[in-house]
């Protein structure tokens, strides 16, 4: 079993999918309250273009001289939506900061696992003063593939997060999955990628990379929200432990875990999208 990563990179953006994190994230909590920190120190840290409070809903954080072009993002809703209810998360650092810290060799920026979620946030536009369009998640998009070498174990996308990183060409010729309602337009939008029908959660190793411009680390992708928690269950028992490890943490949870295999099909599809 390799070595158990022990430092988690996470980059929030408006609209980022709370569960996306908030699930994997309890998991891993208790799993560092039960291991020696001395041993294991899990650490994480949230990333994000600003300090700002990064907002669940596509709120512009209140420096920002752009809106979001809402009316293309929400036809059924002519662009209106409620921010009153809404929850923010607080960056520890920005990506700006984080890289040069990392570039300069300074002690303290690390980076064992990358926990990319989804959400509207990754397929949001940006619309700025001069009338020009950027994506939501620009930011990001820069910023990962900077930091693949300082990577040192594997990255791991929720929802739509695969989207996100499909679009940085780290996903060419691997497997991976995604949101299974937005499927049509995740990988209508990344051919490039081999995507697995519908499938619950994808463990995608080094060797699918070969010839190919991608991260020579494993990329771990996960279906919507709720399934990055099978993905992290997954990855516990590959990394932690194994599997009394991994029933352990879904057991406290009182979560129904199914240990569905790698690559297999989704019983949600069938449930809900099969025709």
């Amino acid at each position: 079993m390799a070595s158990p990563p022990v430092h988690y990179l996470l980059p929030i953006f408006p609209g980022f999918q709370l569960l996306d994190l908030a699930g994997p994230l309890d998991i891993l909590n208790i799993l560092s309250a039960q291991l020696d920190p001395d041993k294991y120190p899990l650490s994480l840290t949230f990333i994000a273009e600003t300090l700002d409070p990064v907002p669940v809903k596509p709120i512009p954080p209140k420096s920002a001289n752009w809106t979001f072009d809402l009316p293309n993002a929400l036809p059924q809703t002519n662009g209106k939506i409620n921010t009153s209810f809404n929850e923010y998360l607080q960056p520890d650092t920005t990506y700006a900061d984080f890289w040069e810290a990392l570039r300069a060799g300074k002690p303290g920026p690390h980076i064992d696992v990358l926990l990319i979620p989804g959400g509207i946030g990754t397929r949001l536009r940006r619309v700025h003063p001069d009338g020009s369009k950027t994506s939501n998640i620009q930011s990001l998009l820069d910023f990962v593939p900077k930091v693949v070498p300082h990577i040192s174990t594997a990255i791991l996308t929720v929802c739509t997060g695969s989207d996100a990183l499909a679009q940085t060409g780290l996903l060419n010729a691997r497997r991976a999955t995604t949101n299974i309602s937005r499927w049509a337009d995740t990988t209508g939008r990344n051919p490039k990628v081999s995507w697995v029908n519908f499938a619950r959660w994808v463990r995608s190793l080094p060797s699918e990379a070969r010839g190919h411009d991608s991260a020579p680390i494993e990329i771990w992708t996960s279906a919507g929200i709720s399934a990055g928690m099978d993905l992290t269950l997954a990855f516990v028992e590959q990394f932690y432990g194994g599997q009394d490890v991994a029933r352990g943490l879904a057991k406290a949870l009182e979560y129904d875990w199914r240990e569905i295999a790698e690559g297999e099909r989704d019983p949600l599809y069938e449930k809900y999208y099969a025709v």
